[in-house]
């Protein structure tokens, strides 16, 4: 047993001991233990009461925020549905944050398992957080705060306060708004300082040390569904079905790549990679394209191509214009401690298919109607933002066939902008003629790789376990923070939305508040289906 899971198993002793030499305070309700106290109650009050219009201006930002999140939630989970069923995914489109004993992270089918330590201290804050905000408008609208106080379930750290939900429901509708929505948007408030800190944080301890790929769960090919029925050739010789693709992978390492062949493509795959899904028994495989990163399995961090070294994304960008298509290339990475050359041929980098949008670029080109403009700062700001967290980002040829290709989605999408987005395409079309066509490798998924500066090298363990905190600080409380305003009751987006249709439709608040709030269960639900194992 590690000290880890030693120090878990302490903790969990120390609060047992505790809960039992208090107990006569504690107070069983269904399944938690709560322990009800005054102390915190006069705070609350006195800041709630102190800055009222402040407070009323900080609530009407949380209700409009609440109901853009709520309705954002919904809209992201029918879209990873559609996404999940149309990839026959083969892992649920969400995931429960549970507790693990172990110092790392593990992962499964519907679930994140995050260490136990990082776990307990993010639910205690976000739970005092959002509590507190409910407290203190409660306070502000001048609602009786019938209890406050702290409880556990097993050993999950809870904490409550408790307005008298008559007395607010007398109020009115946008102080019970603002008091339901309180609770979120200060989830919102720890998540965006958190995310400072860390932007911070990395910033500070942290340098560009080459070009990872393949990150964020994206494969790191360019990869494609086949059929495995398709598949006439593996490593030239000809095969029929699963058995015999896999006798023929059978000698071979399990690192080593793999070439198959169906009648107009060729694929490379990793045996391992090739033995799990085959084992799966589907009927369809992932695959990589026939691009060289794959053929020669290129894997690690990117350091260098030829003799330039590659630090970030730019660097990548600048040097494989410089290289060009049809030229033959050495490229350094690393594994680990461990440096690796790969000689690779490259091709001809292929124009963008398209434009993908983010959630908000419909948002601003609406805006582009009124403010011309619009569109170009949403983007310019993305790129500013990026060069924050440590992302430069320049002028390439692959940069402006991406502002080519996002101009020509909005002339596609937004008629009344179809003028003012063709001049943008013959502005951008105009500056390409500068800049070189650059070879393509074939990597996916590319991001810059920052290591720790050696100075803090002494240090790196604590730092490490205070980035992870602040990492899942940040994603607990963001993620608690939307689910929390989705339209269902008993949460609080469900409450919300509840408040407005019985205030405006109340012949049909009733009817309605149950089909949404039925529709968002299911699709809650419906996300946590792995469908490419069944379909």
């Amino acid at each position: 047993m590690d000290y880890y899971t030693i120090s878990v198993l302490v903790f969990v002793a120390i609060l047992a001991v505790l809960v039992y030499l208090d107990r006569k305070k504690y107070k069983r309700e269904s399944i938690f233990l709560l322990r009800k106290t005054k102390r915190g109650r006069g705070l609350i009050i006195r800041v709630g009461t102190k800055f009222p219009r402040a407070w009323k201006a900080v609530g009407f930002v949380a209700v409009v925020t609440g109901f853009i999140v709520s309705i954002f939630g919904l809209k992201m989970l029918f879209d990873n549905l559609i996404n999940a069923i149309a990839a026959r995914s083969l892992v649920p489109s969400l995931a429960l944050i549970l507790p693990s004993p172990t110092a790392t992270p593990v992962f499964g089918y519907g679930y994140l398992a995050i260490p136990f330590w990082y776990w307990i201290i993010c639910l205690a804050l976000l739970a005092l957080v959002h509590e507190g905000m409910h407290g203190i408008f409660s306070a502000r609208e001048n609602v009786r705060i019938k209890s406050l106080g702290f409880g556990i379930l097993a050993v999950i750290p809870l904490a409550f306060v408790e307005p008298d939900e008559k007395q607010l429901e007398k109020k009115g509708v946008w102080p019970s708004l603002r008091v339901f929505a309180a609770g979120s948007f200060a989830n919102f408030l720890l998540a965006a300082l958190t995310f400072v800190i860390i932007v911070w944080m990395s910033n500070a301890i942290f340098i560009a040390a080459g070009v990872s790929f393949g990150a964020g769960g994206v494969p790191p090919y360019p990869a494609a569904r086949i059929v495995v029925s398709d598949i006439q050739t593996v490593l030239g010789s000809p095969v029929n079905g699963t058995d015999d693709i896999l006798g023929k992978a059978e000698p071979l390492g399990e690192n080593d790549t793999i070439e198959l062949n169906t009648v107009n493509e060729t694929f490379f795959l990793r045996k391992h990679l090739l033995v799990e899904q085959l084992n799966g028994s589907p009927d369809t495989i992932v695959a990589f394209a026939d691009y060289p990163a794959a053929r020669v399995g290129l894997e690690g961090v990117i350091i260098g191509i030829d003799d330039k070294k590659i630090s970030d994304t730019l660097d990548l960008s600048m040097a494989m214009e410089d290289a060009g298509p049809d030229r033959q290339i050495t490229v350094r990475t690393k594994v680990g401690d461990e440096e690796r050359t790969f000689t690779i041929q490259t091709v001809t980098k292929q124009i963008p298919s398209g434009y993908s949008p983010d959630s908000l670029d419909p948002l601003f080109a609406a805006f582009e109607h009124i403010i011309p403009g619009s569109i170009e700062f949403y983007h310019s700001a993305g790129e500013a933002w990026s060069g924050v967290v440590g992302q430069r980002t320049g002028i390439t040829w692959t940069y402006i066939q991406y502002r080519i290709a996002m101009w020509e989605w909005v002339s596609e999408n937004y008629p009344m902008l179809e003028e003012r987005a063709g001049r943008q395409v013959a502005h951008w079309e105009s500056r390409l003629e500068s800049y070189p066509r650059p070879g393509f490798i074939g990597v996916t998924g590319v991001l810059p790789n920052f290591e720790l500066m050696q100075s803090l090298e002494p240090y790196r363990q604590p730092l490490e376990f205070v980035q992870g905190l602040l990492f899942f600080l940040f994603l607990i409380n963001l993620g608690v923070g939307i689910v929390n305003l989705l339209p269902v009751k008993p949460l609080d987006g469900g409450r919300m939305w509840d408040v407005v249709f019985k205030r405006y439709i109340p012949e049909h608040a009733g009817w309605l508040m149950r089909a949404l709030g039925a529709l968002t269960f299911l699709l809650l639900v419906a996300n946590f289906i792995p469908f490419g194992a069944i379909l």
